[in-house]
C-alpha cells in the first residue's frame, strides 16, 4: 500500500513537470506569435547595435530599413524621428513625426508622444512660435508630459525668460522626484541679474538669496550679492566673496578683480595678496593667483618678480594665451627689443590659442570665459578651467 502510494507521488510530480514544461514551451511559441514583427528584423537589431555604438548615421540607415519593412512600428517611427532631428536633418524628422500625428490608430500616449517630439522639432529648427504651441497642445491633453515641459523650459532658457524656465523647472522636478536644486539655483541667478540690470536691487539681492538657499554652489549669486553692496558696504561685499571662494575654491579666480576692487575700498590692498597666497599653498598648480600677484608686481615696479611667477603661470598653464602675453610685455619692460616682442604679441593674438581656456565637462565644448549653463547641450554649472600641465606631468 505504501509502494503504491510513492509510486502514484512520483507519477504525480513527473506528469507536473511535463505539463509545466509543455505550458512554458506553449507561452513562449505563443509569445513569439504575439511579438512585432519589427523586433524579428535583423535590421532592428543592427540599428540597436549601431545607436548604442555611437554610429547614428547607421543606425538612422537600419531603422529606415525597418519602418519600410513595417509602416506599422509606431516606436521605430517616433525613435527615427528623433534620430533624425539629432543629426541635424530637421525637415525630415518633421515629416516623420507629422506622418505619425496624421494616424489614426495611435493611442493618446502615443500620439502625445509624437507631438512634443514634433515640437523638439521646431525648437532645434528654430520655429520658436510653433514649437511652444505644439508642447502647448500637448500639455492641454496631458498636464504632466515630462518631454513637452522640458521643450518649454529649453525655450524659455534659450529666450532668456528666467522666471518660465524656473516654472518649468520646478514642475519637472515635481514630477520626476529629482534634485534639480543647482539648476533651479542658477535660474534664480539669472532671475536676480536681470532685476539688477533693471534697477531692481531689492528683487536682485531676494532672487540671489533664494539662489543660494536651493543651493550654495551657486556661484553668479555670490557674485551678485556682493555687486549689490560693493559700492555702499565694501566689507560686506569682500564676505560674500570669500565665502564664494570657500564654497568653491576652484572658481576663486571669478572673483580676483572684485575682490582686488573691495579690499583696495576697505584699505587693506595687502589682503588681496595675501588670499592668492593662500590659494597657492593649497594648490601649488594655480597658475591664476600667480598670475594676478606677477601683475600686482609688475605695477608696482618688481618686474624681476613678477616674471618669476608668469614662468611658472605658464609652466602650469601652458595653452594659456593670457600667460604668454603678460609673459613677454615682462620681459619687454626688462629691456628686450620691443618690436620683437611686438610682432610675437600680435602673432599670438591672432593665433588660435584659448584666452583662457574652459570647458564643458559634459559635452567637451570649449570657450574663452566661465559659462553657467552650456550653450551645445544645455546643462547648467558644467565648465571648469581646462587644466593640460606641463608636457612632463602629462607623460
Amino acid at each position: 500500500m505504501t509502494e503504491t502510494a510513492l509510486l502514484a507521488v512520483l507519477l504525480a510530480v513527473v506528469a507536473g513537470v511535463l505539463v509545466g514544461r509543455a505550458w512554458a514551451a506553449a507561452l513562449r511559441r505563443g509569445g513569439l506569435r504575439d511579438r512585432p514583427a519589427f523586433r524579428t528584423s535583423p535590421h532592428y537589431t543592427e540599428g540597436l547595435h549601431s545607436l548604442a555604438a555611437g554610429r547614428l548615421e547607421l543606425a538612422i540607415s537600419e531603422l529606415t530599413k525597418v519602418s519600410r519593412e513595417d509602416p506599422n512600428a509606431v516606436e521605430v517611427l517616433l525613435v527615427l524621428g528623433n534620430l533624425l532631428r539629432e543629426a541635424g536633418r530637421l525637415e525630415r524628422a518633421i515629416q516623420v513625426h507629422q506622418g505619425l500625428l496624421e494616424r489614426g490608430d495611435l493611442t493618446r500616449a502615443e500620439s502625445a508622444h509624437a507631438k512634443a517630439c514634433l515640437g523638439s522639432d521646431f525648437r532645434k529648427a528654430g520655429l520658436l512660435d510653433r514649437a511652444t504651441r505644439t508642447f502647448q497642445e500637448v500639455l492641454e491633453v496631458d498636464s504632466g508630459n515630462i518631454h513637452a515641459l522640458m521643450g518649454l523650459q529649453k525655450l524659455h532658457e534659450g529666450q532668456r525668460q528666467w522666471r518660465q524656465a524656473y516654472e518649468y523647472q520646478t514642475q519637472l522636478s515635481r514630477l520626476r522626484k529629482t534634485d534639480d536644486s543647482l539648476v533651479l539655483g542658477h535660474l534664480q541667478a539669472e532671475i536676480g541679474h536681470e532685476a539688477a540690470r533693471g534697477g531692481q536691487p531689492e528683487e536682485a539681492e531676494s532672487a540671489f538669496r533664494a539662489a543660494l538657499s536651493l543651493d550654495n554652489r551657486v556661484f553668479p549669486a555670490h557674485l551678485g550679492l556682493a555687486d549689490l553692496c560693493e559700492s555702499r558696504e565694501p566689507r560686506k561685499a569682500a564676505a560674500f566673496l570669500e565665502e564664494a571662494i570657500h564654497i568653491a575654491p576652484e572658481r576663486a579666480y571669478l572673483a580676483f578683480e572684485r575682490l582686488d576692487r573691495v579690499y583696495a575700498a576697505c584699505g587693506e590692498p595687502s589682503r588681496f595678496l595675501e588670499l592668492c597666497e593662500q590659494i597657492i599653498a593649497r594648490d601649488p598648480r594655480d597658475w591664476r593667483a600667480r598670475f594676478a600677484i606677477a601683475l600686482r608686481l609688475r605695477s608696482q615696479g618688481k618686474t624681476d618678480e613678477a616674471l618669476g611667477l608668469l614662468l611658472r603661470a605658464v609652466d602650469a598653464a601652458p595653452q594659456v594665451l593670457l600667460a604668454h602675453l603678460e609673459t613677454w610685455r615682462t620681459l619687454r619692460a626688462l629691456g628686450l627689443p620691443a618690436d620683437a616682442v611686438d610682432r610675437y604679441i600680435a602673432t599670438a593674438e591672432a593665433a588660435v590659442f584659448f584666452a583662457a581656456p574652459h570647458i564643458c565637462t559634459t559635452c567637451r565644448y570649449r570657450a574663452e570665459e566661465m559659462l553657467w549653463r552650456c550653450p551645445h547641450c544645455h546643462h547648467w554649472n558644467t565648465f571648469v578651467e581646462e587644466r593640460l600641465g606641463p608636457p612632463e606631468a602629462a607623460r
